[in-house]
């Protein structure tokens, strides 16, 4: 199962997780922990596995420099730039809990490449069951370049104890008496059996407002610093519209980043949470998405007859050749899990950024 929020806060007070500065009032979410940036930033020559030869070791290899993010100005990351960061947290599991790590839903919206590491880790994104030590992020803008400091959040983890995965029967189930995922018309999307279950979910290139249908992100431009709210959109995107026959898609370039939105829309109740992951590499040489955790409460309400929940925001690179994608076209599966217990609030009841989204920009651009 996940382990939810108030579990969280017993494994901080318990020494379990712990940080070299106190947590902030924000860190625990619903069925998921925010890793914040420590002081320390290396610029790599590539990125790396530590295995058993450490981090430290592979950092008196592989790094050219070295830079502190407590300073008076912001430290900024260059776009194509491989860094690797050090942790606020540090981790004192016991036995039988494990965590996986991915992106929070901005850094992904940004193209800021981010993979969690451990310190003798052999896998991206993975904590070993009982595992003990520093963590750190590797980061790789791809778009832009970006502002950090101290304690801003690039990644989460989520903490878990035996299968977590719901079965085929189990998310029908849902799907029957409350539907996770909904087509536009509030029918529930079909249950892919796998194994693991999941929900095939697809790109939305129609328009119900006028308005665009997806954004392309734009080199070559200031830093994107992190913590400012109000940044013009224009400066940073280009707006797509939909196309004037809906039929013929949009032709996406080679090596460029792309937003767009799910023509589903989900609803998370409290027992679950859901993750993204990818559906088929043979159905397009393209990278789907970055962020892929979505905590108990997204797009939920009591009511599916009244609400149909919200949408996912898909983030799209394409690789070697331009790629034609289309209305409708599967990208990604979901996955659902079991929370260990329903979490003491939800996504969304502190005004969450991205609640009832439709196609949404990082929270760092106004508008």
């Amino acid at each position: 199962m996940i382990l939810v929020r108030q579990t969280l806060e017993k494994l901080v007070q318990d020494g379990a997780i712990q940080a070299l500065r106190p947590l902030g009032p924000t860190q625990l979410q619903p069925s998921s922990l925010d890793l914040r940036l420590g002081a320390r930033v290396w610029q790599l020559q590539c990125s790396f596995l530590p295995g058993s030869e450490g981090v430290s070791r592979k950092l008196g290899r592989l790094a050219t420099a070295s830079y502190r993010t407590d300073r008076d100005e912001p430290l900024v990351l260059h776009r194509g730039g491989v860094y690797l960061a050090e942790i606020e947290e540090v981790l004192e599991l016991p036995e039988g809990l494990f965590g996986r790590g991915n992106p929070k839903s901005s850094t992904g919206r940004l193209d800021v490449f981010v993979r969690l590491l451990t310190e003798q880790g052999y896998a991206f994104d993975t904590v070993p069951d009982g595992y003990k030590g520093r963590l750190y992020l590797e980061i790789v803008p791809q778009s832009f370049h970006v502002a950090v400091r101290r304690g801003d959040c690039l990644a989460q983890l989520r903490l878990a104890s035996g299968a977590a995965a719901l079965d085929g029967d189990a998310l029908r189930d849902w799907q029957q008496k409350s539907p996770l995922c909904s087509w536009s018309d509030g029918a529930p999307a079909p249950v892919l059996d796998g194994p693991p279950a999941s929900i095939l979910l697809s790109v939305d290139l129609m328009s119900q407002d006028g308005g665009p249908v997806g954004y392309q992100a734009k080199r070559h431009q200031p830093p994107v610093d992190l913590q400012r709210r109000d940044l013009e959109t224009s400066r940073w995107w280009t707006p797509l519209p939909m196309a004037s026959d809906p039929g013929h898609g949009h032709v996406l370039e080679p090596e460029q980043f792309y937003i767009f939105a799910t023509r589903e829309r989900l609803r998370i109740p409290p027992e679950l949470c859901a993750e993204l992951v990818p559906y088929d590499s043979t159905k397009g040489e393209l990278r789907t998405h970055y962020a892929g955790f979505i905590d108990a409460g997204f797009g939920w309400s009591e009511s599916a007859d009244t609400d149909l929940g919200a949408k996912l925001v898909l983030e799209i690179r394409t690789h070697d050749v331009p790629y034609l994608l289309e209305h409708g076209q599967p990208l990604f599966r979901m996955e659902f899990m079991h929370n260990e217990a329903v979490p003491d609030w939800l996504y969304g009841e502190d005004g969450s950024n991205y609640q009832g989204q439709g196609l949404r920009l990082a929270k760092q651009f106004a508008g």
